[in-house]
């Protein structure tokens, strides 16, 4: 699960779908509920033992995105407190955290680029829905529904969780994955996909990208503009991390 490959010119490094497919299940592990029984009437809902559940599809790449977008992330986590998100109300914690990303040259180091398509930060997870059912980890189902959009979801089952957990244990950038993912959610709580779709939209770097080219990373003067302008101070990085203002 290396997240240190770095794009250049538009160009998407090769990856392997083991790699999206653990990065993509930790989210799940995170961000799926448990299964209400209203649920389990739909004709859509697997003849399978399954224990968790998320939906809509769209969320889960926008999510991804704060993983593998740090720039924006730490953009977003001050517009959060801007905006008087519950969840970023501490400016201390928002600021330590911006500080941690910088400092530590995540969005030089971490970025891994998304295309932009038609509804933003988008690819196609067909491979990974295959190695995820091969797997008996991930099932995928879709809901047909009486306004003619049809609905994604998808249902975790007991040994998703027990890999998922293997995982965080064992693998080294797993371990990153998931501290993030976790930062993702205390932060995040209680915002629908639409919330975070607006976010990212406002940035126009994202909005602006060319379709099926890769979204820029958000330049770190940005964030650094930001936070003095929501914070009211300087922010202070040490100097490695300033290399990529």
């Amino acid at each position: 699960m290396n997240g240190s490959q770095r794009y250049i010119g538009g160009s998407i490094p090769e990856r392997f779908v083991e790699v999206d497919a653990a990065r993509l299940l930790l989210i799940l592990h995170h961000f799926s509920a448990p299964c209400e029984e209203q649920l389990k009437l739909g004709k859509f809902f697997p003849e399978r033992d399954v224990e968790r559940h998320f939906t809509p599809e769209y969320k889960l790449p926008k999510l991804d995105f704060l993983v593998r977008y740090p720039g924006y992330f730490a953009y977003e986590l001050i517009e959060l407190h801007r905006l008087n998100i519950a969840s970023a109300n501490n400016p201390d914690d928002v600021q330590r955290e911006v500080h941690s990303i910088l400092n530590d040259r995540e969005p030089e180091l971490r970025t891994q680029p998304f295309r932009r398509f038609w509804y933003g930060a988008h690819e196609r997870l067909n491979e990974v829905e295959a190695w995820w059912h091969a797997r008996g980890l991930v099932y995928a189902r879709i809901e047909r529904r009486s306004d003619g959009k049809p609905q994604k979801h998808y249902f975790l089952t007991n040994e998703a969780q027990l890999v998922a957990d293997k995982l965080i244990q064992a693998v080294e950038h797993a371990k990153w994955y998931d501290n993030r993912i976790r930062l993702i959610q205390q932060f995040y709580d209680g915002l629908s996909a639409s919330d975070i779709r607006n976010l990212q939209y406002s940035h126009p770097t994202y909005r602006d990208a060319q379709l099926a080219r890769t979204i820029p990373d958000l330049p770190i003067r940005e964030v650094i503009a930001h936070y003095q302008q929501v914070f009211g101070k300087p922010l202070k990085l040490i100097e490695e991390a300033t290399d990529v203002v």
